[in-house]
């Protein structure tokens, strides 16, 4: 095995179990185990990735990395999934843009639920933009009028 350091290309070697569990229509798929062991714990998780961010290749809970969702303010996350509705109905992801139509062979309903969605995670998204205005404006007190 190869792993990428700070210092440049270290040659490792680690051995990787690999676990077959069986699928629901046929056939089997393949589970890396993560080997890692802390505090005395064996973590033996089944994963489809393994990381490489120090000596060993792990999951990404031993290496406690998160998603990039997970370090997204409430803000962040509502606007996204609210720009990424619009574009899946051929519109544009620009908020001050009105709403696409329904695409022609969309169901109705189908149509009407992706709007609610889209409307429910723009709504966090502003509460969420106001929330995080209210702690600039508590962290930075308007100065004094004489």
């Amino acid at each position: 095995m190869i792993a990428v350091g700070a210092g440049g290309v270290v040659r490792q070697r680690d051995d990787i179990a690999i676990e077959w569990t069986p699928c629901r229509f046929g056939g089997e798929r393949p589970w890396f185990v993560c080997s890692v062991a802390a505090n005395g714990v064996y973590c033996g998780r089944e994963v489809t990735k393994l990381y490489g961010a120090g000596r060993l290749f792990a999951c990404r809970h031993c290496y406690r990395l998160a998603y990039a969702s997970q370090q997204e303010s409430a803000h962040q996350r509502g606007l996204g999934k609210s720009q990424k509705i619009r574009m899946r109905l051929g519109g544009s992801p620009n908020m001050r843009e009105a709403f696409p139509e329904k695409p022609k062979g969309m169901h109705w309903r189908t149509y009407e639920r992706w709007r609610r969605v889209h409307d429910a995670a723009e709504e966090r998204s502003t509460i969420g933009l106001m929330g995080f205005v209210e702690r600039l404006a508590d962290g930075h007190p308007r100065r004094a009028e004489n």
